[in-house]
């Protein structure tokens, strides 16, 4: 269990990702990152940045409690999460983890950067930079039996897959649409 977001790690994420497999199951993997989280935790201070790890844990925590008894979470590590769900749900849930998240973030800043939308905070150059606030990125790798030979090639397609969701503005999800 990651002391911070209470959820459970790698080595968990792994076992329960490769039985699965094992099990021959079709599922979706939704690999979860907060973008612009490292400015907001410069800008803010670790324990703020702490705060927003958590809540987005209790976020998806309460998601996948609404719903499919076969949901699973877990934290990666720093601002990335995992969600093991039904491949058939996949894109609703991340529908629903991005429209939850843009409710939730904007409530983390302080009350002047709310009313103003956006933060200052000095970029890898140590420039000045008007910064909009955190949003999420979710890869969705839906998993057929026999498609993966372990846990580590799906997270690896499904990172893959998040890049291109981190591409596009605001809070929003890609589908892995690659041919088996």
């Amino acid at each position: 269990m990651s002391p911070l977001s209470g959820l459970p790690g790698n080595t968990t994420i792994t076992e329960e990702i490769e039985a699965r497999l094992a099990r021959g199951d079709a599922f979706a993997l939704l690999y979860v990152d907060i973008d612009h989280f490292k400015e907001f935790n410069d800008h803010y201070g670790f324990a703020r940045g702490d705060r927003m790890i958590a809540r987005v844990a209790e976020m998806l925590t309460e998601i996948a409690r609404c719903g499919g008894a076969d949901r699973f979470v877990g934290h990666i590590g720093g601002d990335d999460f995992v969600m093991l769900a039904d491949a058939d749900e996949s894109e609703r849930l991340a529908s629903v983890i991005a429209r939850r998240f843009d409710e939730i973030a904007p409530t983390l800043y302080d009350e002047v950067d709310q009313r103003r939308g956006w933060i200052e905070a000095r970029d890898r150059r140590r420039h000045l930079r008007r910064m909009s606030f955190a949003t999420i990125s979710i890869g969705i790798v839906n998993i057929a039996p026999g498609r993966f030979d372990g846990a580590i090639a799906a997270a690896r397609a499904a990172a893959e897959v998040k890049e291109l969701a981190k591409r596009r503005p605001g809070s929003t999800w890609a589908v892995d649409r690659r041919k088996t």
